[in-house]
């Protein structure tokens, strides 16, 4: 009886920590094709975006910031090219920009104007 408790035990604490570690070690957003994913945690990364060609800490902040700038990007070049036919991605776009920023904005202004809303964030 002690060594199937045991094994339980065992068994619910990995479970767990996959559960935990599944959950807080990332974060993605999908528009359309496009995915963009995120570290919960500060996390040194070596990109563009610090301020010398070394490894630089990246906030877990500013990855999400640029995650969500991405796929919005990449959202947008596509509705543009549709002539903003597809209203499904439209909407998506719309749906993501507002959680960003907390607006109401149209996919045809924020995909016309990118720059105002959608700019990276340095690292570092």
């Amino acid at each position: 009886m002690e060594t199937k408790f045991a094994v339980m035990i065992i068994i619910l604490v990995f479970g767990l920590l996959y559960i935990g570690g599944s959950v807080l070690g990332e974060q993605c957003i999908s528009i359309d094709e496009f995915r963009e994913c995120w570290k919960t945690v500060d996390t040194t990364v070596t990109s563009d975006l610090c301020p010398t060609p070394q490894p630089c800490l990246a906030t877990a902040q500013a990855q999400q910031h640029n995650a969500i700038s991405n796929v919005l990007v990449q959202a947008c070049e596509k509705a543009k090219k549709s002539s903003y036919s597809d209203a499904a991605l439209n909407k998506r776009i719309e749906e993501v920009a507002k959680a960003f920023t907390g607006y109401d904005i149209p996919a045809q202004q924020l995909c016309g104007n990118p720059g105002s809303v959608l700019t990276r964030q340095q690292y570092g």
